[in-house]
């Protein structure tokens, strides 16, 4: 039901736009309409002289509110028309450009977008709003930007930024810029638009996560060495078969009483060459999350802030570390590994086709990280063929939701209403169908994780 009504929303939205008259108008013309017969049924004794006048003040009246509202509308064409003769001889003026994210007051995250338009001439006493179009038929609200023209009188030069409030962490491509010019009372909306080639994404949150510590691998190129040593820990979950130059005090006594074999534990290395760590963060999906808003959108946004945090903190310790990717994400271009990184885990999505067996090396992984939608069989093998140099994490997606589903769900139904955006993925997760498939997933993927040290649960 909710997908239809959408698909309809965005099949009349667009044509919505562009009517020439807003509901405000609507509502006016109907008030003034009972208004009018309300007073003439008031005429109680028709023919007299206070009959006459009073026809004559509800005619002034009248004509009054009519030339008012015809000022009004001639003003919006006026300023219409000469914007459409601009824009037809090719002399608008326009730029969009997006910039980092800011945080409000109120805890939210909204990206800026500045804009610059010129020239444009604001209806007098009336407003110039624009609306953004971006990913096929979706708009952003209504929004004003300041005027920066030196006139006074009649600016025709407008710029300012839009704190847009985005609902995913991703790349978005807006298409057109719409124009609404509307006169002091809002009755009229005449509306152009122009088109738009731009693209920025949102980045993730900044978020705070649990402090580990990981062992970079060896480089692939083993003749850079770097200024401060790094501790590699050693081969075989460290531990080798003991020789006659071996100090006898790293013998591993608990061993050779079990088994009768003398094995001794291989220290940390001093490698002057180890000094990149490798990240894989696998998107991969074994269930099917299609059509489920909280999986697509709330999980994700989760996972990236999570994911961006986790990388920031890595970044830190010392090392260089080389984010593996499991996708391919649109080409851009970056001066800098962390903008690029960043823009790698905004735009990256759920994906089915690469698991986390034919992704993730063994051999030079630092750090592995799964999520509740990985395959916990997947999972097993990896944890079982790791050589105890790599860390793994897991990402547990329900924590981003309250754990009290059934409290939350009977105070929904006799208490609470949905007050905001969390509440409508709450209340959409404890209906789905998905969320008994996942939390049994969780079940089956956190104890796998406690049997090992190198391990951290989210």
């Amino acid at each position: 039901m909710g997908k239809a009504y959408k698909n309809i929303r965005n099949f009349f939205q667009p044509a919505v736009f562009f009517i020439p008259f807003t509901l405000y108008f609507i509502l006016f013309t109907a008030a003034l309409l009972l208004a009018q017969r309300w007073l003439a049924q008031k005429q109680k004794t028709p023919g007299t002289s206070f009959a006459d006048i009073f026809s004559l003040l509800l005619k002034v009246a009248f004509w009054f509110v009519l030339i008012i509202i015809l000022l009004a509308f001639l003003l919006v064409v006026i300023s219409f028309l000469l914007f459409l003769w601009k824009k037809q001889k090719n002399n608008i003026n326009f730029s969009i450009a997006s910039s980092d994210a800011v945080l409000t007051a109120d805890g939210k995250q909204k990206q800026r977008v500045h804009i610059e338009i010129s020239p444009l001439l604001k209806p007098l006493l009336g407003f110039i709003k624009l609306r953004l179009q971006y990913d096929g038929k979706n708009y952003s609200d209504k929004f004003i930007l300041s005027e920066t023209s030196e006139k006074k009188f009649a600016p025709t030069a407008y710029k300012g930024d839009y704190l847009w409030s985005l609902p995913e962490i991703k790349e978005y491509h807006l298409e057109k810029l719409i124009i609404y010019f509307e006169d002091l009372f809002q009755f009229f909306s005449f509306t152009i638009a122009l088109p738009v080639q731009n693209r920025f994404y949102t980045q993730p949150l900044q978020e705070q996560t649990k402090d580990f510590s990981i062992s970079p691998r060896k480089t692939e190129d083993a003749s850079l060495r770097i200024e401060e040593l790094k501790k590699v820990e050693g081969e075989f979950l460290n531990y080798k078969n003991f020789e006659d130059n071996d100090d006898v005090r790293r013998i591993v006594w608990k061993i050779y009483a079990k088994n009768k074999e003398l094995v001794v534990r291989i220290p940390e290395i001093l490698d002057p060459y180890a000094s990149h760590a490798y990240m894989y963060a696998s998107f991969f999906t074994s269930f099917d999350i299609a059509a489920n808003r909280t999986a697509e959108i709330f999980f994700l946004n989760y996972y990236k802030t999570l994911l961006w945090a986790i990388y920031q903190k890595l970044t830190g310790q010392g090392f260089e570390v080389r984010y593996i990717a499991d996708q391919q994400t649109p080409a851009a271009n970056f001066n800098d590994e962390n903008k690029a990184v960043e823009y790698s885990v905004s735009t990256s999505k759920w994906q089915t086709d690469k698991d986390i067996r034919s992704y993730v090396n063994g051999k030079d992984a630092s750090v592995v990280i799964v999520t509740s939608l990985s395959n916990a069989g997947d999972v097993q093998q990896l944890l079982d063929s790791s050589d105890g140099n790599t860390f793994f994490v897991f990402i547990k997606l329900s924590n981003s939701l309250q754990k009290s589903y059934l409290t939350g769900l009977l105070r929904w139904i006799f208490i609470q209403q949905e007050k905001n955006e969390m509440e409508v993925y709450k209340t959409s997760w404890r209906l789905s169908f998905l969320r008994p498939k996942v939390l049994q997933n969780e079940k089956k993927l956190e104890p796998m994780f406690s049997k090992y040290a190198k391990t951290l649960v989210i």
